[in-house]
């Protein structure tokens, strides 16, 4: 029973962590624009793309707001002026996921002790960085790949952007944000074990 108690109060807190986070969800991109915007930059080198900015603005198109990237599309890397400018949308929505997620696992995963959880804190802010880059920054750079593609003559693009995109967007979000989650979990799991193997048997 007090098993069961303990996975339904997991399932409850998890629950309320995604309805804080959707309506955060705006506050959470503007603060996370600037890192967006750093990492899809980094991204750019050595591409025909220019990264402008990254901002949160109104959506166009319905109800609520978008995380939106700007940002121009040249021929070549090396020619002067660009060929095309170009704004990403996503909405706020999608962007929060990976973060609800992958929190709230690392969050409620068992600790042995606060020592533990704090160690598991500190190694998931890089996996999380890492993340965030993988899915929401490539899913806003996928129709600079495509206008790449444009540019160079195909018509109709299929780059491995897009089906990137498209895996994130048939849950592929929340799986890796899941998964990234689990790997923390353990990495830190194994790397205590190891620890206390090797005090003891220095003692």
């Amino acid at each position: 029973m007090r098993r069961e108690a303990r996975w339904l109060h997991a399932a409850l807190a998890a629950l309320a962590a995604l309805g804080v986070g959707a309506i955060g969800a705006s506050d959470y991109a503007r603060m996370a624009a600037p890192f967006y915007k750093s990492v899809a930059t980094l991204i750019a080198i050595g591409r025909p793309w220019q990264i402008e900015n990254v901002d949160v603005a109104a959506s166009d198109t319905g109800p609520g707001e978008v995380l939106r990237l700007t940002g121009w599309v040249r021929d070549h890397a090396a020619d002067v002026e660009p060929s095309a400018r170009l704004v990403s949308r996503m909405h706020v929505s999608a962007a929060v996921e990976s973060p609800l997620i992958f929190w709230t696992v690392l969050l409620m995963w068992p600790a042995a002790s606060l020592r533990d959880r704090l160690v598991r804190l500190a190694l998931g802010v890089p996996i999380f960085l890492c993340l965030e880059s993988a899915t929401t920054v490539c899913q806003l750079l996928n129709p600079f790949s495509d206008a790449s593609a444009v540019l160079a003559g195909d018509a109709d693009p299929l780059t491995p952007w897009e089906h990137w995109s498209r895996f994130l967007e048939e849950g592929g979000r929340a799986a890796l944000a899941l998964c990234a989650a689990l790997l923390t979990a353990n990495l830190v799991q194994c790397a205590l074990s190891d620890s206390l193997k090797a005090k003891r048997n220095v003692r």
